[in-house]
């Protein structure tokens, strides 16, 4: 008798996952090879697993675990695409378990709808196998190793098998360039805030630090990734070894901001919902709440409005363009400078919103700061690569985690009853409207 009202207590809190499961399988089933899968799925034809990894990583890359997994799942998609289903759950159900512990099948749903916001045809940059892969079980990774700190920043015990099986989360996360950074980054910031909390740091977290110093050792090490961006630099930017220091951080900052601000990333337009919501509902001076909605009436009059606002300012369009391969400034356009001065004002007013809930609530506010720093961190540090203009947005994954798992947060603390219920029809609208703008949710051929 316990054990079926166990069952149905936990089928009550987890439906929701059953039911991104069976949407997820249904379509897996419409993925085939393409792209560099199927250069993947040829390669064992005429070479060995130890042949093919060797070869790689004395010229290509270094990411010898994710490519193992891609010669083996691209012979066998059937498989793939049950374990990457599987995979695909458990990164819903991670998100949902890092920002509530106990959370409810209505969180668990608004997560869910969260990450239907996100452009999922992104992670068909290279093939849907390979860039999942490369992607997203990255991801999954991470989020499995941020919840096994998070039980140490609870002050919990950690287990010897979980401890274990965060070791193999960390070793595989940090196969990926990307990965190794935002492990790096998270697991530095963990340390300091135990530190300054007197929290007992455990062990298996400096074992988990270790692996991330050691992976990027290795990376760095790899003689495949210097022949690689050698080679990258040849064929696609012969002029990224002249950039300046300005030119870098101009293409690590405004790119990812054109990304937020004017394609179409619904969950950008959530979070700064959310944030004007709450901001709307604190004890602040007036102009402090209409100062609030700016940044959302930007975003929206600059992706949907920018023909009409045409007729009055002629050429302005010219600020959604991308201008230059060194980044947006180019000299002599008073256009890149606009579109920068737009970046900047945006920029910080976004941030200002970020520390009036810092001033609400410290600890949250170094949460979210905390949160999309990291994530946008992944996206900028694409700057020093020349793989920045074919890797395209699939790098900004991290980036759109970070963004769920901060609306999410602002959702599940500062919405009440009435609040949350809008504003999880409002994601719902966005989550529908993504999937039918981005028709390679549904339609891959």
């Amino acid at each position: 008798m316990k054990g079926k009202i166990r069952f149905q207590e936990f089928f009550k809190r987890n439906y929701v996952f059953f039911i991104a499961a069976l949407v997820i399988f249904a379509w897996h089933t419409q993925i085939g090879l393409d792209g560099d899968s199927i250069w993947f799925s040829e390669q064992l034809e005429e070479t060995s697993y130890l042949g093919f990894l060797t070869g790689r990583y004395q010229d290509w890359t270094s990411r010898l675990l994710i490519e193992a997994g891609l010669l083996f799942f691209t012979g066998h998609v059937a498989a793939w695409r049950i374990v990457d289903t599987a995979v695909w759950v458990f990164l819903l159900y991670g998100m949902a378990k890092l920002i509530e512990e106990d959370y409810t099948a209505q969180f668990a749903g608004t997560v869910c709808l969260l990450w239907a916001c996100y452009s999922l045809k992104d992670m068909d940059g290279a093939g849907w196998i390979a860039t999942i892969n490369n992607y997203v079980w990255t991801l999954a990774f991470f989020i499995g190793l941020l919840l096994i700190l998070k039980k140490n920043l609870q002050g919990q015990p950690i287990k010897w098998y979980v401890g274990a099986a965060g070791v193999v989360l960390a070793v595989f996360t940090c196969n990926h360039e990307q990965g190794v950074a935002v492990t790096f980054g998270s697991i530095f910031c963990c340390i300091l805030y135990m530190a300054w909390k007197k929290i007992k740091i455990n062990q298996w977290v400096w074992g988990y630090l270790a692996v991330a110093i050691a992976s990027l050792g290795f990376i760095l090490m790899c003689p495949g990734n210097a022949v690689r961006k050698q080679e990258e630099i040849i064929t696609y930017f012969q002029d990224f070894e002249e950039l300046t220091l300005w030119n870098k951080l101009d293409m690590g900052i405004t790119p990812i901001c054109r990304y937020s601000i004017m394609d179409n990333n619904y969950l950008f337009l959530i979070f700064l919902s959310l944030l004007c919501i709450i901001i709307r509902k604190m004890p602040v001076a007036s102009w402090k709440k209409y100062l609030a909605f700016a940044p959302i009436i930007g975003t929206v009059a600059i992706r949907y409005f920018l023909k009409e606002i045409e007729k009055f300012m002629p050429g302005i369009v010219n600020v959604i363009r991308p201008i230059g391969l060194k980044g947006t400034y180019v000299p002599g356009s008073g256009w890149s400078v606009l579109a920068l001065l737009f970046y900047a004002v945006m920029i910080a007013l976004v941030l200002w919103e970020l520390c009036m809930v810092w001033q609400a609530d410290r600890e949250d506010g170094m949460l979210l700061f905390a949160t999309l720093g990291i994530g946008y961190g992944t996206a900028f540090m694409m700057c020093f690569s020349p793989t920045i203009l074919i890797s395209g947005t699939r790098t900004y994954l991290f980036w759109q985690a970070a963004l769920v798992i901060a609306s999410g947060h602002l959702w599940n603390k500062y919405m009440e009853k009435a609040d949350r219920q809008k504003m999880m029809v409002m994601i719902a609208g966005f989550a529908a409207l993504s999937l039918a703008v981005h028709t390679d949710y549904i339609c891959l051929g």
